[in-house]
């Protein structure tokens, strides 16, 4: 009998191979970039190069595993859509001011890096955006159903189904980004130790942009499942990450690898922490997908997806500079962002360990196909 292999990395594989990386690179963002603006935070600080490096990490993935083509929709409804819901998640990621280091990826592992580490705010983000998430499901059925028997056709160009033209595309990509990193590292006035963490940031961001696509991170998909499929696939890679990234961090720390996360002791606007959250899981759902999930999927070809990029960055910077205008300050509330000050952090862990194991075994993973 013939076995029928998954398309993508099960949880068991995916939760502790991303908690592993999150880990490496808070160790390498520990001991080597904290405080300093060189030329490698300068890179991991820019959302454009960030983004581009992830997207290129799931591109080559994608294009290996045969899963990279050129995915349209067959109407203009959903890039409508996806473009609102990334403007939407934009705004909403800058209301709640989710960022914990102005380095990018910790700003798209937020979702993992905050609940993981016993943050708060985290936490909060995770019931807000799942709440969002839920509305904006509701929503996004109620649209689509209205709109069925809409057609207006969107036209692509035969040529960029062609494979021949993505095996193009793909080998010039990979010459593009050769030497554009052999540039940086010819014509840069880094020192040998910062050109070793600049080839190791770059690289870093291209394994994380492949380990998400394989294992497909998702949170808008998450949502999706919950709220409209009815499936449990995404979810469980997601809570399995948290488990294990929150046992990494534990031993780490332990083990005095690195230190505690250091952020603000209480947490400031708690009402815009809530109301953007909730904006963002809204948004997730109509740009189908979130921070991670974007990127991936646009290095799959997802048409939807690169439009969704666009109306995120947009969304960020003109509410950025509409807030940066007014001079806005969010109040610090009395809310501890600290949770182990609380409770200390074994009871926590022991804790997450046992809800997430039950919640693993008790619901059957039901395959879904992205």
């Amino acid at each position: 009998m013939r076995k029928n292999h998954a398309r993508h990395w099960p949880y068991a594989i995916t939760g502790p191979v991303l908690a592993v990386l999150l880990i490496v690179f808070w160790y390498f963002n520990q001991s080597y970039l904290a405080d300093k603006k060189s030329a490698v935070v300068l890179l991991l600080e820019n959302p454009i190069l960030t983004f581009g490096f992830v997207i290129l990490g799931a591109f080559v993935s994608a294009f290996i595993f045969g899963e990279f083509g050129i995915k349209t929709p067959l109407t203009y409804e959903p890039l409508i859509y996806g473009l609102a819901g990334g403007l939407i998640m934009g705004v909403g990621a800058t209301v709640a001011a989710m960022s914990v280091y102005s380095i990018v990826l910790f700003n798209l592992a937020g979702i993992f890096n905050l609940t993981a580490f016993m943050i708060t705010k985290g936490w909060i983000y995770a019931v807000f955006m799942v709440m969002g998430g839920f509305f904006g499901s509701k929503l996004l059925k109620f649209l689509t159903l209205k709109t069925a028997m809409v057609k207006k056709d969107f036209f692509i160009p035969g040529e960029l189904a062609d494979k021949g033209v993505q095996r193009a595309v793909f080998y010039a990509a990979l010459g593009l980004f050769a030497f554009f990193v052999a540039a940086i590292l010819a014509f840069s006035k880094l020192g040998a130790q910062g050109k070793i963490s600049f080839v190791f940031a770059v690289l870093f961001l291209l394994v994380f942009g492949a380990v998400a696509e394989r294992g497909t991170i998702c949170m808008s998909s998450m949502l999706k499942e919950w709220f409209i499929s009815r499936s449990s696939y995404v979810w469980r890679s997601v809570l399995f990450t948290v488990m294990c990234l929150a046992l990494f961090y534990q031993i780490g720390m332990k083990m005095s690898l690195f230190g505690p996360i250091e952020v603000e002791k209480n947490i400031s606007g708690a009402g815009y922490l809530m109301a953007g959250s909730f904006l963002m899981g809204f948004g997730f759902i109509f740009a189908d997908g979130c921070f991670i999930g974007s990127l991936w999927k646009a290095g799959q070809g997802n048409i939807i997806n690169i439009a969704g990029i666009f109306g995120m960055l947009f969304g960020i910077g003109v509410s950025q500079a509409v807030l940066l205008a007014a001079k806005f300050h969010p109040a610090e509330s009395r809310i501890p962002n600290y949770l182990d000050s609380l409770a200390g952090s074994t009871p926590f862990l022991v804790i997450l360990w046992i809800a997430g194991l039950v919640l693993l075994f008790v619901f059957k993973p039901q395959r879904y196909k992205y």
